[in-house]
């Protein structure tokens, strides 16, 4: 008799001690939910989508780093440029 495969009850488990060989993987695990990592052997961060941390702490004073800043920045300016042009299309009509 061969047992079943369940699905593991736990996703994919990242230590910080490795975090450099493992960051893509922990970024996408944490696309589609809170994600745990460990530091000697102990859950000490839980890794969100920025998404999801903007939902759950919304706060325009949280200061970002300089490496992502001008990406952010550029995204959230064509954000409020669509946004903007959706509004003025509902206007016109």
């Amino acid at each position: 008799m061969q047992h079943s495969n369940f699905p593991p009850i736990q996703d994919k488990r990242f230590d910080i001690e490795t975090l450099q060989y493992n960051a893509v993987s922990l970024m996408k695990q944490a696309d589609n939910g809170p994600t745990f990592l460990r530091h000697g052997g102990r859950v000490s961060y839980v890794v969100l989508a920025e998404e999801l941390f903007d939902q759950l702490w919304p706060d325009p004073r949280r200061a970002w780093s300089i490496y992502e800043m001008p990406l952010r920045m550029e995204q959230l300016f064509f954000e409020a440029v669509d946004k903007s042009l959706a509004e003025n299309e509902k206007d016109d009509s």
